[in-house]
């Protein structure tokens, strides 16, 4: 009986070892082979496939989105990146990100199936360690149509006998999926955010679905003290107040958490397209490594092997002299026009793109952060004496990798102590309130706002005076640590450059608005 016993615990011991083994199999001898049959009529491709990257480029959706979007800068600049010139510059200038909605709406199916590419397929091809080497032959009917994509381009293009997809057609494959799909996030999330910011800021009372019903209720309540009349009493006023900060973190500053609804203020999938970028990143600087591989490629950046790739189909039909994606681009130098400064990414000056990729490649998606700096001269609107500035972008992933971000959760806001202070007695309201109405704030008025406002950057330091703005996203409801930050800083003491601002300003605001009134004399007259 016990030697059963003995056994039946023996035998249930190695069921359990091999259970774990075929479960943390791909673990432990990593993971299987990346599917490299040819891709026939018959072939039934899934999205945890790599492969089925041929039918989304074999769609017909593919090649509608593609008519659609013929005129704009993003098809204009395709054939220049085989000629290692793509400008980004240029492609901010003219499209229109206004009409991506318009072209991508309709083909919401085709975007979903994207979706469901990116996060299988695609992660299970950028995870692999021989991704670089792979190759499979696309044949049928997806060829045939991957084929009449190439002779809409140029019709006198020849069909390959044969045609591949090797590591640097999947990842083009891959970078041109991924902006379309990210692109339409990116626009139905901009759409709403800006309804909803324009019902806000066209609705004068806090009667709107974005507003918190509690943040309403303080509000209403701290006003309906305040037009009491005289007050002697503003406990009350403070108690609201409070109560009014606390509803979200940070609790000493009201922003727009304490006030908005989250929806739809809110980033979703943060971290999903983080991957995506960091993919996209990786990607083309392995390209880069793809093409300076002369085993695989030749001096052209054909296929030594004269096997017929997605890309070299292409390249032929734009007729380009040569076909590389990355190398040439990846090598040429960062030069900055004199009036723009000192460039620096995270302290050193990047002397080539591939410096600035792999600066983000090393920081993505979750490991490192970005600081990108540019300090230069500059003439202060139409003053003719010239200031010292800088600019500081930072972006840290650690903080940024989420399902979501809040984009409530900001430094744009007024401390507690402003409210402490000019809410402390009737005096203090009242004196406030009245050298507000007659323009005459004192210096202790105007440094007890600006000290309470934390997107204002202010230094009176005799040796180093400075002045400037910051938009920060914080992280979690801290504000002294934030997440992503933009920073303005202008050498110069602020009681000198603002009075030079505030006249530049009224100048501005005079000059438009007899612009606007020019224009609608002259409509009137043309009727």
């Amino acid at each position: 009986m016990e030697k059963r016993h003995g056994f039946l615990k023996y035998f249930s011991l190695g069921v359990l070892l091999l259970m774990v083994l075929f479960i943390t199999g791909c673990t432990l001898f990593g993971p299987g082979p990346l599917p490299n049959q040819p891709v026939t009529d018959q072939t039934k491709l899934e999205p945890s496939d790599p492969r089925y990257v041929a039918d989304l480029l074999a769609d017909d959706e593919l090649q509608s989105i593609v008519n659609d979007a013929s005129q704009t800068a993003v098809a204009k600049d395709f054939k220049v990146m085989y000629e290692g010139k793509f400008n980004f510059k240029t492609l901010a200038d003219e499209f229109d990100p206004s009409k991506i909605l318009d072209i991508l709406q309709p083909h919401e199916t085709y975007i979903k199936k994207i979706e469901a590419f990116l996060n299988d397929g695609a992660k299970k091809f950028y995870t692999h360690p021989e991704r670089q080497n792979y190759i499979v032959e696309i044949q049928g009917e997806r060829k045939d149509k991957i084929v009449a994509l190439a002779k809409r381009i140029n019709p006198e293009v020849n069909a390959p006998e044969k045609l591949y997809m090797d590591y640097r057609d999947f990842s083009m494959a891959y970078n041109i999926l991924a902006g379309l799909y990210y692109s339409y996030i990116a626009a139905v999330q901009a759409d709403h955010f800006e309804k909803a910011w324009k019902e806000v800021l066209t609705i004068t009372s806090t009667d709107t679905k974005f507003v918190i019903k509690d943040a309403r209720d303080y509000i209403r309540a701290i006003l309906f003290e305040l037009a009491k009349g005289p007050l002697t009493d503003f406990s009350k006023v403070r108690e609201y107040t409070t109560n009014l900060l606390s509803i979200n973190n940070p609790t000493d500053l009201l922003n727009m958490a304490d006030i908005l609804n989250p929806e739809p203020f809110k980033l979703v999938n943060v971290n999903k397209m983080l991957d995506a970028v960091k993919w996209s990143v990786m990607s083309y600087l392995e390209i880069g490594v793809f093409e300076n591989n002369t085993s695989i490629v030749d001096n052209k950046g054909y296929r030594k092997d004269g096997k017929e790739s997605i890309t070299t189909l292409f390249a032929k039909a734009f007729e380009t002299n040569e076909c590389f994606v990355a190398k040439n681009v990846l090598e040429n130098k960062l030069e900055m026009p004199e009036d723009l400064g000192t460039l620096k990414l995270n302290g050193k000056v990047p002397e080539k793109v591939k410096d600035v990729l792999e600066e983000f490649n090393k920081a993505l998606p979750n490991v490192g952060m970005i600081e990108l700096t540019q300090e230069a001269t500059t003439n202060l609107l139409f003053d003719e004496y010239k200031y010292k500035y800088k600019f500081i972008y930072t972006l840290d992933f650690r903080k940024l990798y989420k399902d979501s971000i809040d984009l409530r959760d900001n430094n744009i806001g007024i401390k507690k102590a402003f409210f402490d202070t000019i809410f402390a007695s009737a005096d203090a309201y009242n004196g406030f309130k009245k050298r507000l109405a007659d323009g005459q704030l004192t210096n202790e008025d105007v440094s007890l706002i600006i000290n309470n406002l934390p997107f204002i950057v202010l230094s009176i330091d005799p040796n180093n005076p400075s002045a400037g703005v910051r938009f920060q996203l914080n992280n979690n409801g801290n504000l002294n640590d934030p997440a992503a930050k933009i920073e303005f800083i202008l050498y110069a003491k602020y009681t000198e450059v603002m009075p030079k601002v505030s006249s530049a300003v009224k100048t501005f605001v005079v000059r438009e608005g007899l612009k606007q009134k020019l224009e609608e004399m002259l409509k009137t007259n043309q009727k």
